[in-house]
């Protein structure tokens, strides 16, 4: 079986995808993985801020420039891990065969994931990830480390799912 592709999703893959990403890129270096946003300005190299942040957590994203989530992006991912629900529903109204694979962060720690259909809940009610946009670093480096500790938590649970 091939390693699994896990897609990223944020607002302007600036920086919370981009931390996600990186994250599952050193644990689980296998696997295929990408980050992308839902209002990204491609080419877009990473904040100070955001360098920052990732430092904080240990891991860094060379050469990183944004990249705007398209169909593709969806078509090849396994699954969808995005950081608010307004991100679940651009995912869903662009390629709605995605709906099943695609939830928030938060959403795929509760304890039924996975083994239940995504699709039929409304992602609104889901728990989110701040973005820290127009904060200071300090915000940054805060969301990252929430981020490293989901990020820990999801894992194992997606090593479970993939075996």
């Amino acid at each position: 079986m091939p390693p699994p592709r896990v897609l990223f999703v944020c607002t302007g893959n600036a920086t919370r995808s981009v931390i996600a990403a990186a994250l599952t890129r050193r644990e689980r270096p296998d696997w295929r993985i990408d980050s992308a946003g839902t209002w990204a300005i491609p080419g877009l190299p990473s904040s100070r801020r955001t360098l920052a942040a990732l430092e904080s957590v240990g891991v860094s994203a060379p050469g990183h420039r944004s990249t705007a989530l398209t169909r593709e992006h969806l078509a090849e991912a396994d699954l969808v891990v995005a950081f608010e629900a307004d991100h679940v529903m651009h995912v869903r109204r662009m390629e709605p065969a995605t709906a099943a694979r695609t939830a928030t962060l938060p959403r795929l720690l509760l304890p039924d994931w996975p083994g239940v259909d995504l699709s039929a809940e409304d992602p609104r009610g889901w728990t989110e990830v701040d973005d820290p946009a127009g904060g200071d670093v300090d915000d940054f480096i805060t969301c990252a480390r929430d981020i490293d500790t989901q990020v820990a938590l999801l894992l194992p649970r997606l090593d479970a799912w993939t075996a």
